[in-house]
């Protein structure tokens, strides 16, 4: 008979070299495991402690520097350890497709929108320069035509305006006399104007005028005409009577025009002033005139060479 063999001594215990069970290696973790596993069991039991009433961290108690509580988890529940977000459903990338398709609109159409503000305001700005052209071609007519209507209308009545002419002009008084303080002038001169209506068919309305004569800047009187009527053709003098009293006057402006008046030498200035009426395409128009005799020298006068003067429209 054989001999039966004993048995082959068991194999010594092996050293884990930190990823097997720590309890093995280190003893005095054997302890806190069986605390764990029971503070596991008791989280198991109810709600999430962590958010709960009285709820405490264990990783503060029981750590150690080289293994955590987060370990202990992934050791005792393999499956938590390896848990990772559920990729998302059909469902859920359908409707992340249609909010990208939804957003691609939007800005699809925001940019058809900016294009369209844009056109709008091109054609805005068009139709303003337009308006802004039509707007001064038109204006710029109307003044056109306003222009040669006024020049036109200018020429009309400078053509049918009277022609004035001074045929006489005499001192019949002038001596100076003098006061206690002041030096008097009196004074009477005759003038003549002749007006003559050139126009073979226009007849000329004279509104009352006013005359002011004056010589060596002192004023020799004032004189209101009467108004009267012209025909075409027509020759009509007006006499214009003035007459100065004791009125006050500078020694030197005295002496130098009772000079020239003794030599037939003095220098008049007559001016009238009122309004010419005339028929113009069946209307009767007012014109105001001024008709300005203007350094009228009475040696001249006397001689017979007539001064003309000079008839403005629109003026004072």
């Amino acid at each position: 008979m054989s001999e039966l063999l004993p048995p082959p001594p068991p194999p010594p215990p092996r050293r884990d070299s930190g990823f097997g069970d720590p309890a093995l290696v280190f003893p005095e973790f054997a302890a806190k495991q069986c605390g764990l596993e029971k503070v596991i069991e008791e989280e198991g039991e109810g709600e999430d402690s962590s958010y709960g009433k009285g709820s405490f961290d264990l990783s503060s108690r029981f750590s150690s520097p080289s293994i955590s509580r987060n370990r202990f988890d992934d050791v005792e529940n393999p499956k938590k350890a390896l848990s990772f977000k559920r990729p998302p459903s059909a469902s859920r990338l359908s409707g992340f497709r249609e909010e990208e398709e939804a957003d691609r609109s939007r800005k699809s159409g925001s940019f058809v929108d900016h294009i369209g503000q844009e056109d709008k305001r091109i054609c805005a700005s068009g139709c303003f320069r337009k308006c802004c052209a039509y707007t001064c071609m038109f204006v710029s007519v109307v003044l056109i035509i306003v222009l040669l209507v006024g020049l036109s209308a200018n020429s009309s009545i400078k053509s049918i305006l009277p022609q004035v002419l001074v045929t006489n002009l005499k001192f019949s008084r002038l001596d100076i006399s003098k006061s206690s303080t002041d030096l008097l002038m009196n004074a009477n001169l005759n003038t003549v104007l002749q007006l003559s209506n050139n126009n073979d068919k226009t007849v000329l309305y004279y509104s009352p005028m006013k005359a002011d004569i004056s010589s060596e800047n002192i004023n020799l009187g004032k004189k209101t005409l009467s108004g009267f009527k012209q025909d075409p053709g027509n020759v009509t003098s007006l006499k214009i009577l003035t007459r100065l009293r004791k009125s006050k006057v500078y020694d030197v402006d005295a002496t130098l025009l009772t000079n020239k008046e003794k030599t037939l030498e003095a220098v008049v200035d007559v001016f009238l002033r009122g309004k010419l009426s005339v028929d113009w395409l069946g209307f009767k128009v007012h014109i105001p005139i001024v008709i300005a005799c203007e350094s009228v020298k009475q040696s001249d006068v006397i001689n017979g060479l007539k001064p003309a003067c000079d008839v403005r429209i629109f003026s004072e």
